[in-house]
């Protein structure tokens, strides 16, 4: 059964033009040649051509997919071609991951003035940056400390952060979580710093120009804070900082608001030296 180019391009849902692509690729052969001006298709060269749609449709490019069709062997680029899926799949789990908690923390913020839990703290890799003229350097060149996943991470000692009347100095970061890092490897060195997860207390605060804590946010992370430590018997870990990683900067009134988890870590009052 013979069929002519318009017959084949309603039957398979490929362009004139596109079959001729193909013909000009040597993977058609219509009866009366390729220059015939009367060119009929065969079963098989429909078959060829569905063939063609599916692997563009699979994702595979041109070159790839002409290879097939000039191949008696597919299991190697089909093979090649799955892992890239995989890969791909993989990496939009990721990113709908983090989208699904930058949605979470969006709502957080909306209820910062009493937001305060007990939680455990995500596993965090940081990474200080060089301060000059009171700015931070910029983003490490060729960083591993991949966007969106990493985000400005300050550091504050827990001590200041609890009793200095001014507030804790910051100290500038770069960081992310450890479950957010494909590759451990790549976090080796001695200016990174793997902070393991553990029990502490959450709060969102909001973060002045120069990276410090606003006032009312200090004092109402601090009695919020007293006030759970009081109620589950807790106490500070001094010994570990109080981090604070930035959750996204809303712009109201012509103001710019940062916002950020804190994370103080604590302990019961049983293990208190």
């Amino acid at each position: 059964m013979e069929f002519k180019i318009g017959t084949i391009a309603k039957m398979t849902g490929l362009s004139p033009s596109g079959i001729r692509f193909l013909e000009e690729q040597g993977v058609l052969s219509p009866s009366g040649g390729r220059k015939g001006r009367y060119r009929s298709y065969s079963m098989s060269d429909v078959s060829t051509i569905l063939d063609y749609r599916n692997y563009r449709k699979s994702g595979l490019t041109q070159e790839e997919i002409l290879s097939l069709l000039h191949s008696e062997d597919e299991v190697g680029i089909l093979d090649q071609r799955c892992d890239e899926l995989e890969g791909e799949i993989h990496e939009s789990m990721r990113l709908l991951h983090f989208l699904r908690h930058r949605s979470h923390d969006a709502l957080d913020i909306r209820r910062a003035e009493s937001f305060c839990e007990l939680t455990v703290r995500p596993a965090i890799i940081w990474m200080p940056l060089e301060v000059r003229d009171g700015k931070p350097s910029s983003w490490p060149e060729n960083s591993v400390f991949e966007i969106p996943y990493a985000d400005s991470v300050l550091r504050f000692s827990a001590q200041e952060y609890m009793e200095n009347a001014e507030g804790p100095v910051p100290e500038l970061g770069v960081g992310m979580f450890e479950s957010d890092i494909l590759n451990m490897s790549f976090f080796e060195g001695s200016s990174v710093r793997k902070y393991a997860e553990g029990p502490a207390i959450h709060c969102i605060v909001e973060i002045n120009e120069d990276f410090t804590i606003t006032k009312e946010s200090l004092s109402r992370s601090r009695r919020l804070l007293h006030e759970l430590m009081d109620k589950e018997g807790l106490v500070i870990s001094e010994d570990e900082p109080v981090i604070s990683k930035r959750i996204l900067t809303s712009r109201k009134n012509g103001k710019n608001s940062r916002y950020d988890h804190l994370w103080v870590n604590v302990k019961k009052v049983s293990d208190h030296d």
